[in-house]
């Protein structure tokens, strides 16, 4: 996943919520939109400032919305879910959904475009209820929300509409690769038609133009590197966690003082150790968040200021590395026999693994090749 950037600004029944980078530009430009608009059509300058920040939180709450119906929709089915991204295209839930087989990617993903339609009908209606400038915002949101909801669900990666179409070719065929395929192939002739599109709003005027060619350069690319990542699955599939992984890090014990564990583990590197209690990993501690904690009392055990296991990728040791690598989506996870830590994975694990087996390296030569392999092969 492409997220550039980010911070995590709040947790939301035990998931943590990410804001990225590009999401606080697109923001800022939709405030700004919203502002310009409201001005031309006569609001006063104070006015037009709130109602602009407060259509810019309705909006961005419909995706926050949307995003929450696939996490809830995917814990529904038992799967974990690890965080929610807020990104310049809409958002991300990092989720397992093809792990349930093709009717859990499927409902994991029509559940978003409909809960984004079901907003867009609620701020039509609040829209026919109301009279005035409030009116007029919440027919924009309504319209705005209901195009968004069209194009979430056409049938290219990595829009939703994507892994449907991914999900009912999987289905029929049983055979998800060939779903990726279709779906691939099927980006491809969307991306042509919003990148036509883009031309024809260039002749007219009009600023849709930016939406749509970013639009259709990543159903373009996305589709055109499709089959490259399949085969790259494929390679990867030969492979298993513990074939890749490496010796698990260090563990802080949780009754350790925050400032032992400064001390002994955490100065000088933003690597996160996990947190244990009599063999029972808790979660992670980082520089970061003890320094959340310890600032105010250093003497707190280091479980005080423990990340939870759920913000963090966990694999099985006997899990095929494509899944693993899907699963951790760039970041670092924990590989565990049941309640024991057992070694670690990153994405530079996995390229590792891959130049070695996969391509014939040294292990000399493979140790020192730079990450390439994508964090996310299906996407």
């Amino acid at each position: 996943m492409m997220t550039g950037h980010r911070w995590k600004v709040a947790t939301i029944r035990g998931i943590p919520l990410y804001v990225s980078s590009s999401w606080i530009w697109i923001g800022l430009l939709y405030t700004w939109s919203m502002y310009a608009w409201l001005s031309r059509g006569g609001v006063e300058q104070r006015e037009a400032v709130m109602l602009a920040v407060f259509a810019s939180v309705l909006f961005f709450g419909s995706v926050l919305a949307h995003e929450a119906a696939h996490a809830i929709t995917a814990r529904g089915l038992g799967l974990p879910v690890s965080g929610i991204t807020l990104l310049f295209w809409g958002g991300a839930t990092e989720t397992k959904a093809h792990a349930r087989g093709p009717r859990g990617e499927f409902l994991v993903s029509i559940v978003g475009p409909l809960a984004t339609l079901l907003m867009a009908g609620l701020f039509w209606w609040i829209h026919l209820a109301t009279d005035g400038v409030a009116s007029a915002v919440f027919r924009y949101l309504g319209r705005i929300s209901a195009i968004f909801a069209v194009f979430n669900a056409l049938p290219a990666f990595p829009l939703d509409g994507g892994r449907v179409l991914l999900a009912a070719v999987w289905g029929a065929t049983g055979d998800r690769r060939k779903g990726m395929r279709v779906a691939g192939y099927s980006g491809i002739v969307m991306g042509t038609v919003f990148a036509v599109a883009a031309l024809y709003s260039i002749s007219r005027g009009s600023t849709w133009w930016l939406f749509l060619g970013y639009l259709a350069a990543v159903l373009i690319a996305t589709g055109r590197g499709m089959d490259r990542r399949i085969a790259l699955k494929d390679q990867l599939r030969s492979g298993t966690v513990a074939d890749a992984m490496r010796p698990p890090p260090a563990t802080v014990p949780a009754d350790m003082t925050l400032a032992q564990a400064l001390d002994h583990y955490l100065r000088g590197t933003d690597e996160a150790f996990p947190v244990v209690d009599q063999g029972r990993v808790l979660g992670t501690v980082s520089m970061a968040s003890a320094r959340k904690v310890g600032a105010q009392d250093p003497m707190r055990p280091a479980r005080d200021a423990v990340v939870p296991l759920v913000e963090t990728p966990v694999l099985g040791p006997d899990e095929p590395l494509d899944d693993a690598l899907e699963w951790l989506g760039g970041k670092d996870g924990l590989v565990m026999r049941g309640d024991a830590l057992v070694g670690a994975l990153g994405p530079g694990d996995v390229e590792r693994w891959y130049e070695r087996v996969v391509r014939g390296r040294t292990e000399e030569a493979a140790a020192d090749v730079v990450p390439v392999v994508p964090p996310r092969p299906d996407v």
